[in-house]
């Protein structure tokens, strides 16, 4: 609990400082906080982080802070403490201890019905700030301040259960109560009788009005602070742990059953266990108000004067560098002992249990350093600039040959048993038990490994191998290796060479079998950019790209498993430099610096993290509408749109939404966007499938399904058509009754195609090839048609069109045979494009066309 009366007193302001080890991201003014002084913070059960604030509340959902004050219903813009209730209800105490409320899923703000009861009661002046607070079962209110001793209790009518009274600051020592529900608790003198409850528990403490204890879960230990110390006691209320400080603790909050957190006034804060050990600083010179874990594991801060502070990932730490220059290689010696190479020349030596450094090599020339270790011959490699010398188990170091420093390096490879590769500016040199071959290249050469006595070579223009002193490019095997490779190693033990390649991924050869493969991001990887490969055993090998650290692990089935880390995960940078693992920590190097983080960061998980996916809103034509109105839309009612909204502060603004509109779609689509819009739907039954994600391959999704049903236009629904046919077959019945057919055969013709008409309105098209290419002419554009052997010209209302075609087969191959009519040996017209008719002649388009004798019958039958 914070002190809140001890923060009103120190509104000081002090400088923006990072922990010096953990990567924090800065929430303030600027990203949407209403104020920098912060006082408590409440993570709801939908995701929404909620801060109270000496300038109103705010609450942020990854993506952007929203805020409310006065105006939108908060009693006061000084809002201290949330109290949460198990009906999901958050009461709120202001600096004048009036309170008001929201539920979780809010919709907007309630005040307390009965405040003037804490406002204008003179035995309740007393009250300065509210210090626990809660609702029972039966609808009373209990709460406790920091100023009276018991409790006061209003019922839900508003009549006084119980009041408190004043401390009287007697000797007698002070028994606090927590009670099993929402661990309420209050504070009464130890001679005095009270009524207790069965899951109460009772801790003998010293009364003090900035003493404000918390239980641990074990229900068996608690923890409260007296000026600068902070005690931990047994159930019996005996001290068993104290821990001191300069500073003054203004916050405890249990962690977990062995460990609670220790906020402090201008002393950052502190993980401490029950024996009262300080486990971890954050922080430093900072006034922590609160703590909070979320639910993806992430830790938040809040302080008095410096705004919210975020760690996504706290395993994740940063290593704080002797040299202040950008990391070019690593290492690791048969000690575990960390080797930094970096870009101005400087060499960096790191004790990784102490996490203590000293400074290995100081360079003059500013040309990037490189290290490496020979495991077999347990020798430290380190070039820098002018100087290329190995050291021993012993730390004594030999220098290797002036003249190999020369020429600009690029490059040490990774030593094997032949031996080790300085890749250099137009030139090579292998290094094999003190002896070196060197071979002048025409291309600058970026990387180099050695198989079987043949050098695998890394260059701008791609891959070659080096063999009976002959450079040869591997591009004969696969185009692949064309790309510009930045990297090359071998794999021992598997037999197999990688290729980093700066835009195709990494190469697989194994060159017994001549088999080349790829992995590139759309099998997994970050980015197809790859800076660095570090294999760490037969089947792991590490990948630095320009988007992240991946981890491959190879499964003995030949398919493979990709992790990763990227700076939406917690690290200091996406651009990767070069990594080394040493016993279960991973060492990860980028331009930003070094940080280092468990192993187990890189395992693989199963997503079954829902992101607390919502359907946020649901828009028709434009206007929001229930989501039961998507189940009864009419024909004019198929625009929609649907705003969806998941939490993840990790991928703050980058996480994906997996979606499908059964019915309509058949293949899943990914965005970042949060609407999703389908702007002209056809009639008919549709389901909505979205799920939250932070990847494209990840399986197990829980999806939000929405139903949509969109009504077809009357004239195409069931009762229309049955009530269409009905009608037809009625007149057919009409027109046989009266012995029509027998006499007007070509009128019931005429009936039946303008009634096929007035069902069948779907355009209909003459479909046809020319020149290889599909054409598509709208039947009821075409006037008519004329023969010209065995070709056809169909003439239309904008354009003519010659097809290979005999007439006689025109009419079978339209789509609409009875709008068309044969009236000469050359010519078949549209029915309802004749202007005028005779027994001589139609008109179409003010075009004369003749008519046979024998189509001249049934001409006269037609009707238009």
């Amino acid at each position: 609990m914070i002190q809140k009366t001890v923060l009103f007193a120190l509104l000081l302001c002090s400088q923006f400082l990072v922990s010096q080890n953990t990567i924090f991201k800065e929430f303030g003014i600027n990203d949407g906080l209403p104020s920098l002084q912060v006082y408590d913070m409440y993570q709801a059960s939908n995701g929404v982080i909620w801060y109270a604030t000496d300038r109103g509340l705010a609450s942020y959902n990854g993506y952007e802070f929203k805020k409310y004050g006065v105006q939108d219903g908060v009693l006061n813009n000084v809002v201290l403490d949330f109290y949460p209730q198990k009906n999901g209800d958050i009461y709120c105490a202001t600096l004048d201890s009036k309170l008001f409320y929201f539920n979780e899923n809010f919709n907007g703000f309630i005040s307390y019905s009965y405040n003037h009861i804490l406002e204008h009661e003179q035995q309740f002046q007393d009250i300065q700030h509210i210090t626990s607070l809660y609702i029972d079962d039966q609808d009373n209110l209990h709460l406790s301040s920091d100023k009276t001793i018991g409790k006061l209790v209003i019922s839900k009518e508003g009549n006084v259960l119980e009041t408190p009274e004043a401390n009287k600051d007697k000797e007698s020592p002070v028994v606090y109560l927590v009670l099993g529900e929402n661990d309420f608790y209050f504070a009464y003198y130890a001679n005095e009788s009270r009524k207790i409850t069965p899951n109460s528990l009772e801790f003998q403490t010293i009364f003090d009005t900035n003493n404000y204890p918390i239980v641990l879960p074990d229900r068996n230990h608690v923890v409260y602070s007296y000026k600068n110390s902070v005690f931990v006691a047994n159930a019996k209320g005996e001290v068993i742990a104290k821990l001191d400080d300069s500073k003054m603790p203004i916050m405890l909050k249990v962690i977990d059953a062995t460990h609670f957190f220790v906020g402090y006034h201008f002393g950052g804060a502190a993980i401490v266990d029950l024996k009262g050990n300080i486990v971890e600083r954050f922080l430093a010179n900072k006034s922590v108000t609160d703590f909070l874990i979320d639910n993806e594991g992430g830790y938040w801060f809040s302080t008095l004067n410096s705004g919210v502070f975020y760690s996504k990932d706290p395993k994740i730490r940063v290593f704080k560098n002797l040299i202040n220059a950008p990391i070019n290689s690593l290492t690791k010696n048969s000690a575990n002992e960390l080797y930094i190479g970096y870009d101005n020349g400087d060499v960096e030596r790191v004790l990784t249990r102490t996490k203590k450094s000293y400074v290995e090599y100081s360079s003059k020339s500013y040309e990037k350093a490189f290290v490496e270790f020979d495991s077999l011959h347990n020798e430290l490699y380190v070039y820098s600039g002018a100087t290329f010398y190995k050291k021993n188990k012993q730390n004594n170091k030999e220098e290797i040959r002036d003249s190999l420093c020369k020429f600009y390096s690029l490059k040490l490879s990774e030593p094997t048993k032949e031996g080790i590769i300085i890749s250099q500016l137009k030139h090579l040199a292998a290094i094999k038990n003190d002896s070196v071959k060197s071979v002048n290249t025409a291309m600058r050469i970026h990387d180099a490994c050695i198989r079987n006595g043949e050098i695998y070579l890394g260059t701008p223009s791609g891959a070659y191998i080096l063999k009976n002193d002959e450079i040869t490019s591997l591009d004969t095997l696969a185009p692949i290796f064309k790309n510009r490779i930045d990297d090359v190693d071998f794999n021992e033990r598997k037999d197999e060479i990688y290729f980093g390649t700066l835009g195709a991924g990494i190469i697989i050869y194994n060159a017994d079998t001549a088999e080349i493969s790829t992995i590139t991001k759309q099998d997994g990887l970050s980015s197809d950019i790859i800076n660095e490969l570090y294999i760490e055993n037969k089947n792991e090998l590490w990948v630095c790209t320009n988007s992240g650290l991946n981890k491959i692990k190879f499964l003995a089935d030949g398919s493979y498993k990709i992790t990763g880390l990227k700076s939406s995960g917690g690290s200091l940078n996406d651009g990767i430099s070069d990594v080394e693992v040493i016993n279960d920590t991973v060492w990860i190097a980028s331009q930003k610096g070094l940080i280092y983080a468990p192993k187990s960061v890189f395992d693989k998980k199963e997503e079954t993290n829902s992101y607390h996916l919502q359907i946020k809103a649901s828009y028709v034509n434009d206007v929001r509408v229930c989501m039961e109105k998507l189940e009864n839309l009419s024909h004019k009612e198929n625009r929609v749109e649907f705003l969806v909204e998941g939490i993840s502060f990790k991928e703050s603004g980058e996480l994906l939404y997996k979606y499908k509109l059964e019915g309509l779609d058949d293949k899943w689509y990914f965005t970042k966007n949060r609407q999703i819009p389908y702007p002209a739907l056809p009639y008919g039954d549709y389901t909505l499938k979205v799920a939250a994600t932070t990847s494209e391959k990840a399986e197990n999704l829980q999806f939000i399904e929405i139903p949509i049903s969109i009504k077809a236009p009357f004239w195409k629904q069931a009762w229309f058509v049955i009530s269409g046919i009905l009608s037809a077959l009625l007149l057919i019945y009409v027109f046989f009754k009266y012995r029509i057919l027998s006499y007007n055969r070509h009128i019931i013709r005429e009936l039946l195609r303008l009634l096929i008409k007035k069902i069948k309105r779907k355009e209909k098209y003459f479909s046809f090839k020319d020149a290889g290419k599909e054409i598509r002419i709208k039947a009821n554009t075409i006037l008519y048609v004329k023969s010209s052997g065995n070709y056809i010209e169909i003439i239309t209302e904008s354009k003519n069109y010659i097809v290979r075609t005999k007439i006689g087969e025109f009419i079978n191959r339209t789509p609409d045979p009875l709008e068309y009519l044969r009236i000469h040996r050359s010519y078949i017209i549209r029915i309802d494009k004749v202007a005028e008719k005779n027994s001589k002649e139609v008109i179409i388009n003010d075009e004369k066309l003749p008519v046979s004798n024998s189509y001249t019958a049934e001409l006269n039958n037609l009707i238009f």
